[in-house]
């Protein structure tokens, strides 16, 4: 689905993003984690195209995304949530997921029809009863779900989540651990995630990817990353995951 090849990313003399390659596949839960300043977002805003890349190439499905505009490649079949909750505060809950039916999703609609798609991802997400609310009302962990729930009704192949769960209590965090499955399971959505949580990460994915200093260290299971002694040594020094 996901393929990048040599992706490169500097900023001055800093290489944030250094000569990474890696696939997700349809159906892969997969989970992207290092210390603090290791590239992550960076890679994400470079895939979704925030940002331009030095060298390397992006494609999905085949096609050539690499520096493509964010709204486009929305409309091929990418969403994302950011790491700092950006919900349209003075807007309702549905005026904020209709943003994301009518405006990030390939196919035309108009408000109404995104209206009635967002009503779909707000209840999926469990905010039901808090369609008519502005964000700004919201809890935190309510404002995530909001944004999951916009990035949703773009009705993705590929769903990008960077710390979605951050600041949210542990009772919070495994409810969005369980949404997250059901947006694999039964929207047949592959997830690619960021997380600093490790029992969230670790018990939720297939699969992780670990950056260090921008650079691509360790792919595999969850079993597999919490055994690797580069893991150890780079992301936590030395002590096992």
């Amino acid at each position: 689905m996901l393929e990048l090849n040599g992706v490169t990313k500097t900023f001055g003399g800093l290489t944030a993003v250094d000569d990474v390659s890696f696939s997700v596949e349809s159906g892969e839960l997969v989970g992207l984690i290092g210390p603090n300043g290791a590239g992550k977002t960076t890679l994400f805003n470079s895939i979704t195209g925030v940002l331009t890349v030095d060298s390397g190439t992006i494609t999905f499905f085949g096609q050539d995304i690499t520096d493509a505009k964010p709204n486009t490649v929305s409309q091929h079949g990418i969403a994302r949530t950011f790491q700092i909750v950006r919900t349209f505060d003075e807007s309702t809950v549905l005026e904020n997921v209709t943003t994301g039916a009518v405006f990030g999703a390939s196919e035309d609609r108009s408000i109404p029809e995104g209206q009635e798609v967002a009503r779909e991802y707000i209840s999926f997400v469990g905010l039901d009863g808090k369609a008519e609310l502005e964000a700004s009302q919201l809890t935190i962990a309510d404002r995530k779900h909001v944004e999951l729930a916009r990035a949703l009704a773009c009705e993705p192949d590929l769903l990008l989540l960077d710390e979605l769960g951050s600041g949210l209590t542990p009772m919070e965090i495994d409810g969005l651990c369980k949404t997250i499955e059901r947006v694999r399971d039964e929207l047949d959505v592959a997830v690619f995630w960021i997380e600093h949580i490790m029992d969230a990460i670790m018990g939720t994915t297939d699969r992780i990817l670990v950056l260090n200093e921008g650079q691509l260290i360790a792919d595999g299971t969850p079993e597999e990353i919490q055994r690797d002694d580069d893991v150890s040594r780079a992301y936590l020094g030395g002590v096992e995951l």
